[in-house]
């Protein structure tokens, strides 16, 4: 709602005295008490509406009151008094007195359009129609109406170019694209908070302190942040008080519930796994295990009548929370804001996790002294998260556990033949003699026999989910402080048509984690536990801090019809990192979980300090805010790059044209078009997100020996190649515009085409083999690509009427190809993925599928001109690919590129109405024109093995039925089903609604 505030806590605060009122204003108040009189009112919005929790005071002093619901409100006051009145989102108004007791209706004019007229585009502000690079302004508001824990995802589909992806975990850290991908390693943004670089990630960050959000996207946009600006800036505003504005406390909070729901993958119960089990065997000649044998024993005791439905037993409801309290206000030099703010949200996994709590506190102060401007804020959240099992699985825990299933898979290929809890299954000397004298169990989780279900290496997720504790602790704490100096105003020669500002900011940080992982014993099946000797305390520590100075002194002036804006700076950031993580195994019970008390320990430990220094410098310039021009440079070095190398600069210049501002465009009517600007912009920019000391080698221990004088002597020497000329890496920008405001700009409309260049990208050349070194690759300055597109975006509102609404849409496209990967070699393949010089990178490779083998005629037939068999082991039933390279065998040579796995088309489509404070919002995004490969959809159409399927196998092959789907079998044979082919990947496409 517009007026989501508590009114009951406004009043209560209404009374409390704020800011800074010297002692004659009390003086003052005292005198005129006996000829106070009351005063009543009504505050509305510009359309009559009443709006409750409005603050109204008397001017230079503290006495003051709220509205109410209906936006009434009374007050004694000197009959001469001035009445301020104030509230969010709206414009102050001053009522004088006069010596009336009602002074009806106050309006307060919309102040919306001009809050978005100014953005910040780093290192100060500016009028959004005189922007000429590519910034987005997101509106925070209608942002935050999105539930998730983290600021990066609520940006889906609210900005054209801008993708997120998530696996939905609590806490997860999204990926955040801008424009694509233009690097080989971290292509995540660079995040700014009230002008403070905070690295590509926050997490940690409350989304309810957000006051505005502005991405710059382009070059001439983006380059003022230099190095840190390849991958494009996300620029967050937190919120600050108001001068001369009692205390105000708002609260918002809402409580809601998760489901994952049932049904979209489709699998088998019991009947129909049993029957599968059988067929399979049956298809590979091999012996069923007695458990599915009807009659046997093994059948009865442990199979009849087992029916789980895991995806019911491991799923449950999550629930999650929010709770926010703000306190703002402000006296006649200085404001304050304080919030608070406390997330919660419990997973849909039975078990250990996920989980996710964090809580936020942030102070923000302003204080005006003479001609200083000073900004004080200081943040600090803590947070608490319970990863899944198999999620970001350490090595340790993935060596206990064999092959490692995400949770979701699990709950769908455990078998439904075995039980999800069973407290008899402790105890297995009558399948295994002599098992009960190992010291572990199942814990009263079901479990599986290799004699009843046969060989299967499932783990019930329900005890591994439960049995694993894996739980990271993050605090961290960001102080800044901040000193505006107004040069003129000091030396008294303050003029309204030119200022010179010199500001120093500063900053600290600070980030401690505790990663905290412990299996104990357990036990699943014969081949499948955890004993005393391995049970497993993993214990880690990880740290970083790190400063920020910058200087910078700008200048604003006007002269005629010229406007002028220089900004010029010097920055020094330095980090410091370090983790310490020790290793205990094998526990004495009961468990006191200290790395000490292990009988085998191990530690390890790492540190890297990285240091950036900057000199920077912008014009922005306007003519009769016709013609607008700026310009920047930046010249970055950096530690992480090579000390011949690490020097660059990077400049950036923009143009723009206001069309709508010239004489010819006058007979135009102004209420039809309000703004017509044309734009384009170029510039370079560095990367320097590589990771430390990537350019230097190091020394094996004793891996050479030697013989002097008939000894023999070991010694050390490199036994890898590293290429110590690293550099940055570079990003060509071109961007070019179009901004168009219609019907009292109530139509906005903005199109845009980009084209960026990536150089220089770091990438693991191949190494000959005889170079005599043990490294295959080599991290070098190898490849470049491209990424270019199209982006439209188009608003319209109307607040003029009592139902207000409002709908928005933006459409973006994304090509990309590679353009070099150096000298060695035109293409890079990993497993699946295929990246080849002129297309686009790592596309899905494999076969090309042609149907099933339905009878021996046509396996006999499909040979070559030879006639051997062209696809060698193949069985009737079984998948057929084409011979694509001709050469007469199918076999890897025939893999080529299906499709790519990166969307060319994303949108947004967003719609709002309000009525009377009362409002309605739907926001939706999706993407068009890409594949997916479905790791759980492979894994349950897999043609072998044991475990759940998809009951799309029901329909499988066999010589009385053609079927939809390839024969079944126990084992893989020669595998051909389960190739990676087109049959593995999907159409991707979606429209999803996310509110």
């Amino acid at each position: 709602m517009k007026y989501s505030h508590l009114a009951l806590l406004a009043f209560l605060a209404a009374g409390l005295p704020c800011g800074s009122v010297v002692a004659e204003n009390a003086v003052a108040q005292a005198a005129v008490q006996q000829s106070e009189v009351t005063v009543k009112g009504r505050i509305v919005d510009q359309n009559g509406q009443p709006i409750p929790g409005a603050a109204v005071y008397v001017k230079g002093t503290t006495n003051g009151t709220v509205s109410d619901m209906d936006g009434n409100f009374t007050l004694k006051v000197a009959p001469d008094a001035v009445l301020q009145t104030s509230f969010v989102g709206y414009s102050s108004s001053e009522v004088p007195v006069d010596g009336k007791t009602d002074l009806g209706d106050i309006a307060l004019q919309d102040d919306s359009q001009e809050l978005e007229q100014v953005v910040v585009v780093g290192y100060g502000t500016q009028k959004k129609v005189d922007l000429t690079g590519s910034v987005a302004v997101v509106d925070a508001e209608q942002m935050k109406k999105v539930s998730n824990s983290n600021i990066s995802t609520m940006l889906e589909g609210k900005v054209p170019g801008v993708s997120v992806t998530s696996d939905g975990q609590p806490g997860a850290d999204p990926s955040v694209r801008i424009r694509g991908v233009g690097s080989f390693g971290d292509t995540s943004p660079l995040y700014v908070i009230d002008g403070v670089p905070m690295g590509t990630t926050i997490r940690d960050f409350s989304p309810n302190d957000i006051e505005t959000i502005q991405i710059l996207k382009d070059a001439s946009a983006a380059a003022i942040y230099g190095s840190r600006a390849a991958n494009g800036v996300v620029i967050i505003t937190t919120k600050s008080g108001k001068k001369e504005q009692p205390m105000r406390i708002d609260y918002s909070g809402y409580v809601g519930m998760d489901r994952v729901p049932e049904g979209v993958y489709e699998v088998m119960n019991a009947e129909e796994y049993i029957n599968h089990i059988r067929r399979a065997c049956a298809n590979s000649g091999t012996t069923l295990p007695a458990g599915y044998v009807e009659g046997s024993t093994e059948y009865e005791k442990y199979i009849k009548g087992v029916d789980t439905d895991w995806f019911d037993e491991v799923f449950k409801t999550g629930i999650r929370q929010n709770h926010n309290v703000n306190i703002s206000g402000g006296g006649t030099s200085s404001t304050y804001n304080i919030g608070l703010d406390y997330y919660q949200q419990k997973g849909t996994i039975e078990g250990a996790g996920p989980n996710y709590d964090r809580f936020t506190a942030r102070v923000n102060n302003t204080m005006d002294v003479k001609f200083i401007k000073f900004k004080t804020g200081i943040v600090y959240s803590h947070s608490s998260q319970d990863n899944m099992a198999t999620s970001n699985a350490n090595e340790y825990v993935q060596g206990i556990y064999g092959t490692n299933n995400p949770v979701l898979l699990d709950a769908l290929i455990m078998a439904p033949t075995i039980k999800a809890y069973d407290e008899s299954t402790w105890c297995l000397d009558e399948m295994y003699p002599g098992a009960a004298n190992y010291s572990y169990d199942a814990y009263g989780y079901g479990t599986y026999y290799d004699k009843v279900h046969g060989d299967i290496s499932q783990i019930n997720p329900l005890l591994k989910n439960n049995r694993l504790i894996r739980n990271t602790t993050v605090d961290r704490v960001v102080a800044t402080a901040t000193a505006d100096v107004d040069l003129f105003d000091m030396f008294n020669h303050k003029n309204e048509n030119h200022s010179l500002t010199y500001r120093i900011n500063l900053s600290w940080s600070k980030t401690f984690c505790r990663d905290n992982t412990f299996l104990g014993a357990f036990y699943v099946s014969n081949r499948n536990y955890l004993d005393k000797d391995n049970e497993r305390l993993i214990e880690g520590y990880r740290q970083n801090t790190g400063g920020l100075v910058e200087n910078t002194l700008q200048y604003n002036g006007t002269i005629g019809v010229n406007h002028i804006n220089v900004v010029v700076g010097q920055t020094y950031e330095h980090e410091k990192y370090h983790t310490l993580t020790g290793t205990g195994i094998n526990y004495p019970e009961p468990y006191y979980l200290q790395v000490a008390n292990g009988l085998t320990r191990d530690a390890y430990s790492y540190a890297s300090e990285h240091v950036l220094t900057s000199y920077l410098g912008r014009l922005n310039y306007d003519f009769d805010e016709r013609y607008l021009l700026s310009a920047t440079v930046r010249r970055d070095g950096s530690s992480r790059l090579s000390p011949d190398d690490r020097w660059g600069t990077f400049p950036s210049f923009s143009v723009g044209w206001r069309i709508d501002k010239e004489a010819f465009f006058d007979n135009v009517d102004k209420s039809l078009i309000n703004l017509l600007k044309v734009r384009g912009s170029y510039g370079v920019l560095g990367n320097e997100n590589i990771g430390e000391y990537r350019y230097l080698t190091s020394m094996a221990r004793n891996n050479m020996t030697y013989s002097f004088g008939g000894e023999t002597i070991t010694g050390s020497a490199p036994s890898t190649f590293v290429y110590d000329k690293i550099q940055w890496e570079k990003k060509k920008s071109f961007n070019i515009g179009l901004d168009l405001g219609m019907l009292n700009n109530k139509l906005e409309f903005s199109a845009e085409y980009y084209k960026n260049t990536s150089e220089d990208l770091l990438y693991d050349v191949s190494m000959p083999t005889n170079a005599g070194v043990s490294n295959s690759t080599v991290t070098m300055n190898a490849a470049s690509m491209e990424n270019s597109g199209l982006e439209f975006s188009v608003n319209y509102h109307n607040y003029d009427r009592p139902v207000k609404y409002e709908v928005s849409f933006n459409l973006s496209t994304l090509k990309n190809k590679v353009t070099s990967l150096g000298i060695a070699s035109d293409y890079y393949l990993t497993g699946d993925y295929y990246t080849k010089v002129g297309d686009e990178i790592g596309q899905f490779y494999g076969y090309v599928y042609d149907g099933i083998f339905q009878t021996q005629e046509e396996v006999d037939a499909y040979v070559n001109e030879k006639g051997e068999a062209l696809q060698n082991g193949v069985k009737v039933g079984e998948c057929r690919y084409k011979d694509i390279n001709g050469d007469g065998i199918v076999n890897e040579n025939d893999r080529t590129i299906l499709g790519s796995g990166m969307p060319k088309v994303n949108f947004g489509l967003g719609a709002r109405v309000e009525w009377k404070g009362w409002d309605l919002s739907v926001a939706t995004f999706g993407a068009l024109k890409y594949k997916v490969t479905d790791h759980i959809w492979n894994v349950l159409h897999s043609s072998y093995g044991a475990g759940n399927k998809s009951t799309d196998l029901i329909d499988s092959w066999t010589a009385e039925n053609p079927g939809s789907e390839p024969r079944v079998g126990w084992d893989a044979g020669t595998g051909w089903n389960d190739v990676f082919s087109e049959r593995k990947i999907q159409d991707a496409a979606y429209w999803k609604i996310a509110n």
